[in-house]
């Protein structure tokens, strides 16, 4: 099984999932790419093109005049796919995108199931971000076109698990996602559940510690709350969390109104969605900062300069 599999992805008019203007997919027949499908889309919705997307993709509106609409689409994708399982990269972008694009044109969507090359590269590469291209070239991979180019993104996809599975010594899908302990993402209209593409074992997060109520008051940290965001270079989160507890600060996990300092590590753009510039923390901190809440924004250096390490 999972000899046989089909990589997909999805451009978009807009910053809203659904609405979809182009897919590409790569089909995969025992280890080699076999055939290739591409069709532009009405995007589902108002049909709005934004200037970012555009400038992301190149597609316009005047491109996409008497394309299939996307109820159209889906019957060429599903007849490409054939039943097969399929693989993206983010997969969790493109199969919301899919979702989101069925229930606006009140379709269903189909039953799917799916794995993602990100998953999949995170556990095979080490690597500083895990985009597409990154990937591609720490696999060897090159790009048959522009990065968001639906079909170069697909034959992207497909060669980079292709390089994982060689990577790993296995050659199916199905032995590569039980080797990685990675389960298949899936998609049911009956029962209107899904679930994400990710390990099946999780290594458990050490709870977050408590503040330390004799710290010493007078210091820098003491009641506050304080949350991170990012990779920490000089030490792991859990540390810096511990450390933040003997200050008498109390480390939180998301930023809230309670929330006063966000320190910001190295972010990792491929958790990103489109069009994102910052993370969702960090964007909130901004929200909260411009209706009037009192949060600072710090860097690590800043933060070990007030914890004094």
């Amino acid at each position: 099984m999972g000899a046989s599999w089909v990589a997909i992805d999805f451009e978009t008019a807009n910053n809203w999932p659904g609405s979809i203007c182009s897919v590409g997919m790569t089909a995969v027949e025992g280890g080699e790419v076999a055939e290739r499908f591409t069709t532009l889309v009405q995007p589902p919705g108002d049909g709005y093109f934004s200037s970012f997307n555009t400038g992301i993709h190149g597609i316009t509106p005047d491109m996409v005049e008497g394309a299939p609409t996307w109820p159209e689409a889906l019957r060429q994708v599903l007849d490409f796919a054939g039943g097969r399982p399929m693989v993206a990269h983010h997969a969790a972008f493109d199969f919301r995108a899919l979702r989101a694009a069925c229930v606006e044109s009140a379709v269903p969507w189909p039953d799917l199931r799916y794995a993602c090359s990100l998953v999949v590269a995170r556990h095979t590469w080490r690597l500083l971000a895990y985009r597409l291209p990154f990937v591609a070239e720490a696999a060897g991979v090159p790009m048959t076109g522009q990065h968001h180019d639906a079909q170069a993104d697909a034959d992207a996809a497909a060669r980079v698990m292709l390089a994982a599975m060689a990577e790993h010594g296995v050659d199916t899908l199905d032995a590569l996602l039980e080797k990685l302990r990675i389960r298949y993402g899936r998609q049911e209209w009956g029962s209107q559940s899904w679930e994400g593409c990710r390990r099946r074992v999780h290594e458990r997060r050490p709870p977050i510690p408590q503040a330390n109520p004799d710290a010493d008051p007078d210091g820098l940290l003491y009641g506050r709350s304080v949350c991170i965001t990012g990779t920490l270079t000089s030490m792991t989160r859990a540390e810096a969390q511990a450390l933040l507890a003997e200050a008498g600060a109390q480390a939180t996990g998301s930023v809230s109104r309670k929330t006063d300092i966000l320190v910001v590590g190295v972010a990792d753009p491929s958790r990103f969605a489109p069009g994102m510039a910052l993370s969702s923390k960090h964007r909130r901190a901004q929200e909260l900062l411009d209706a009037g809440h009192d949060i600072e924004v710090i860097t690590e250096a800043d933060l070990r300069e007030q914890l004094a390490v």
